[in-house]
């Protein structure tokens, strides 16, 4: 029996996986290896099956490795990236375990990047970034630009609750304050430059029910990665918004006050660092501020209706030239579950990993690897992605 483990598969994203996997897949062994073994143990009961518990912490390399090498595929759900994401690809590597993660941050894509060459002598492949944002996106860019004749500019973007009450691990809320603090690449004239998170808007139109939607340029994958694979780009960003607004001007603030930063600073002698606080201050909210959470609440389902809880959309646009006109292709796809649009991508890729219909070895993002094709026509069942009429101007 093939075996695929998940780690972080007790935690929300990850858990949101292992469901998937266990009921698509169930000819395969799922193994939810996760730091918190009682929620691996609660999690392989509840989805029954071919699904079982194993502890696991990925800080141990030499433990990881072996762990690694029992399996023929690895999902990485274990964030934040920044801090993990690379010490589990370098584990794969030296295990010979093919393997795919959500990575979303995207300085921690460029190291692992790095990794290429070591990946390929060691016959691995590794697809990082495969997720919904990254992910979906770049594979919508990729549609994108297989019509037209020059590939000129690519803007992804993404549209995400805040208030969904499933977020209740630090991972997502630490990357959220990673991706809009300090400077962040974005790639301009052909050329990766650094600019302050945050300093770009565009107002972009979403699936129903979010419809025109405010973003901002933010810390993120699709930058650093769509320009090795898709030649002659000139230009690529990640643009994001949260919902209800007033949850972003909680963040906002906090930005201000430099919490969103990873400044060091002591707490009843405990040493933490300002993002530490911000975090703690998010994931407390619903009891300190009883009467703001349900205020975002009922500010988010009056304007999106139930959707508007956990829901998330998302939106490429490709701009360039089809037979001497200047064209653009659109993509945008939205699910009610935040938590699914992310996981299932990379349940998909693990699969693909161990069918072999992924089987180049080395480092890559899936723009660079994956059939966009086949794997949106795995995808649409559960997320339909939808094609925009071409517009020529």
């Amino acid at each position: 029996m093939k075996k695929i483990i998940s780690l972080g598969g007790a935690g929300h994203i990850g858990a949101s996986g292992v469901r998937e996997l266990v009921k698509r897949y169930p000819e395969y062994h799922t193994v939810i290896a996760d730091y918190n073994l009682q929620a691996a143990e609660a999690l392989a009961q509840e989805t029954g099956g071919n699904a079982s518990a194993l502890g696991v912490d990925v800080r141990d390399f030499n433990s990881l490795v072996n762990t690694m090498k029992s399996a023929d595929a690895v999902i990485n759900y274990v964030g934040p990236y920044y801090t993990f994401g690379e010490s589990v690809v370098k584990a794969a590597i030296e295990a010979r375990t093919p393997m795919v993660d959500v990575c979303d941050d995207g300085d921690a894509i460029v190291k692992m990047l790095q990794h290429d060459a070591a990946a390929r002598a060691a016959g691995v492949p590794i697809v990082v970034g495969l997720g919904a944002t990254p992910g979906i996106t770049n594979l919508m860019a990729v549609e994108g630009a297989s019509q037209l004749d020059r590939v000129d500019d690519i803007h992804t973007a993404w549209a995400w609750t805040g208030i969904d009450p499933k977020m209740t691990g630090r991972a997502i809320i630490d990357h959220y304050f990673h991706a809009i603090s300090g400077n962040i690449t974005t790639f301009r004239d052909g050329q990766w430059v650094d600019i302050p998170a945050m300093s770009v808007t565009r107002t972009m139109e979403f699936s129903d029910p979010v419809g025109f939607f405010e973003v901002k340029e933010v810390g993120h994958p699709e930058p650093v990665t769509i320009p090795r694979y898709i030649k002659g780009v000139k230009n690529v960003t990640n643009n994001g918004g949260v919902w209800p607004t007033r949850f972003t001007e909680v963040a906002s603030f906090m930005k201000t006050l430099g919490l969103a930063d990873l400044t060091e600073m002591t707490v009843n002698e405990h040493a933490v660092t300002s993002r530490d606080v911000a975090t703690s201050i998010v994931l407390a909210l619903p009891m300190i501020a009883t009467d703001l959470v349900e205020a975002m609440i009922e500010e988010t389902v009056d304007r999106y209706g139930e959707f508007g809880v956990q829901g998330v959309a998302l939106r490429v646009d490709v701009k360039g030239e089809k037979n001497g006109l200047p064209a653009q292709y659109s993509y945008r796809c939205s699910c009610p579950e935040a938590d699914l649009l992310t996981a299932l991508p990379a349940v998909l890729g693990a699969v693909m990993l161990v069918n072999g219909r992924i089987s180049e070895a080395g480092v890559c993002a899936p723009e660079g690897i994956v059939d966009s094709k086949a794997f949106f026509e795995l995808l649409k069942n559960d997320i339909p992605v939808e094609k925009l009429s071409t517009q020529y101007m």
